[in-house]
């Protein structure tokens, strides 16, 4: 009872303060890519596009639209981590410190409150290991099958979970579980997962394998210093997390690597190292890991359940410390204050984000968190050059393209042209190079962004009108140029690989 409890209080909290600030870059980019549904997309398989698809048929575009799969997903988490706790054998308060742990870990708050890949990552990967964990423990080998659907699943929403099925087949192998290679069950449940991510492969090898292309611009453009990167994935997690929940973990890799109780499970323990020793020796960013950690909190609320019996003073302690700290980060996680009393209380946070000059009254001025950030702006962005748009004589709107060269102007200003009566965006950036530049001659383009000198190699006449000021995804602000560009020197249609953007920079391979 008390995991519904919990699971109602999670999806309660998404739902009642999910409406606020606006929408997040990549919502409106996953938005784009549900109005093109295919088996691929340049960075990302196809099932986050086909839910925002379903939410926008069923709801509408409203943010609570947009944003309720995501938060089914982070009850379901609660749910299937409460479930983990009692197949190990934890009792009411076990699973009531594993069900709080996820609902407090100010990650989960963010990434459950919008649409992302990473809001159902956790689920997913929770899913499969409990799936794991009952084939085990019942000794039911068909349940791998069910295990390859989930891992399926799993890669049809984010790459990345290959390396969760890959550090679970190592963890097999290190146990003496590695007599099940022998057998027909698991090889059928990789067989399974192949099957159902093949038509995204597919798609990727007809279109070149934009992902290593787009992974290779990626970390040309944002590559962190190994020093830096290290401090990210041993740092990061724990803020991540929930400073306070920090035992409660560290104990659940204790019971499925030294724990009598765990022998049965230690693949999971052995799981977890192998994550961490790829993601430590790629350079990975602290979030890469933060799927796996559900699967800790459940053996390691067990493992406080016994240390804590017969001691309901430090049940009721541990509780109290819980709720108290989570005061304190849950503004900073969930869009639940207006945005001036945000930006009001910002000096207690000095050290996530800075106060602008005391006497500024433009709220735009003034540093959101960056998670927060990206919620902000993008209208502004679409009603620019809705401006630009209809400065034009209206004998020449018929045939004029709005042209960007990174991925959130051309999501925000797609998303928005219905509403500013502007037509749909063109751009190089990321999927929308493969929706290509539409019917549109060239003969004039608003260009929104982009590089002065290139675009003359492009256009015969080229002309700066506007600047928006924009603050990007990083939290560094800056002017965006708006230039209209005439005149067109090479074809739209036959030379649109000249486009080609990544980050703003045109790339070449």
């Amino acid at each position: 009872m008390i995991i519904w409890i919990l699971a109602l209080a999670k999806l309660m909290v998404h739902f009642l303060t999910n409406g606020q600030y606006g929408y997040q870059i990549d919502e409106l980019y996953y938005i784009a890519c549900g109005e093109h549904l295919d088996w691929g997309y340049t960075e990302l398989p196809p099932l986050v596009p086909v839910i925002v698809n379903l939410s926008r048929s069923l709801f509408g575009d409203s943010l609570f639209s947009i944003r309720f799969f995501a938060a089914i997903a982070g009850a379901l988490l609660v749910v299937i981590t409460g479930l983990m706790v009692r197949e190990l054998g934890g009792g009411k308060f076990a699973q009531c410190l594993a069900g709080l742990a996820i609902i407090f870990s100010p990650y989960y708050l963010f990434i459950q409150t919008i649409l992302t890949m990473n809001a159902f990552e956790p689920l997913i990967w929770t899913l499969c290991a409990f799936i794991i964990l009952l084939s085990v423990k019942y000794r039911m080998p068909q349940l791998w099958y069910l295990a390859g659907f989930i891992v399926g699943i799993g890669l049809l929403n984010k790459y990345s979970m290959l390396f969760f099925g890959f550090s679970l087949l190592v963890g097999l192998c290190l146990t003496p579980y590695r007599q099940i290679f022998g057998e027909k069950w698991i090889w059928t449940a990789n067989l399974i997962a192949i099957i159902m991510i093949l038509p995204n492969l597919l798609w990727q090898n007809q279109h070149g394998w934009p992902f290593f292309e787009h992974q290779a611009a990626a970390n040309l453009s944002s590559k962190k210093p190994l020093l830096e990167s290290m401090v990210d994935l041993f740092i990061q997690p724990i803020l991540m997390m929930q400073p306070l929940t920090l035992p409660v973990w560290l104990a659940g890799i204790y019971y499925y690597l030294r724990s009598p109780d765990g022998k049965l499970y230690r693949f999971f323990g052995w799981s977890f190292l192998v994550l961490f020793a790829i993601f430590f020796v790629l350079g990975g960013k602290s979030y890469y890991l933060a799927p796996i950690y559900p699967v800790l909190f459940a053996p390691g609320a067990i493992m406080v359940e016994k240390f804590v019996r017969h001691k309901k003073r430090w049940k009721t302690s541990i509780f109290v410390a819980l709720f108290a700290s989570s005061v304190f980060l849950i503004p900073m996680s969930l869009p639940i204050l207006p945005l001036p009393t945000l930006l009001q209380i910002s000096k207690f946070y000095s050290s996530i984000y800075t106060l602008p000059d005391r006497e500024s009254t433009d709220l735009n001025s003034i540093e959101a968190p960056w998670h927060f950030r990206q919620m902000l702006g993008w209208e502004d962005i679409a009603a620019q050059a809705s401006k630009v748009y209809h400065s034009l004589a209206l004998s020449d709107r018929s045939d004029v393209a709005i042209l960007t060269w990174d991925y959130g102007y051309a999501s925000a200003i797609d998303f928005f042209s219905k509403k500013y009566n502007i037509p749909k965006v063109i751009s190089g950036a990321h999927a929308f190079y493969f929706w290509g530049p539409r019917d549109y001659s060239g003969k004039i383009v608003i260009s929104v962004g982009g590089d002065f000198d290139y675009l003359q190699k492009l256009f015969k006449q080229v002309e700066k009108v506007d600047t928006i000021t924009h603050e990007n995804t990083i939290g560094i602000k800056s002017t965006i140029p708006i230039y209209i560009c005439k005149e067109i020197q090479v074809s739209l249609q036959h030379d649109w690989s000249d486009f080609k953007a990544y980050f703003g920079e045109v790339y070449r391979q």
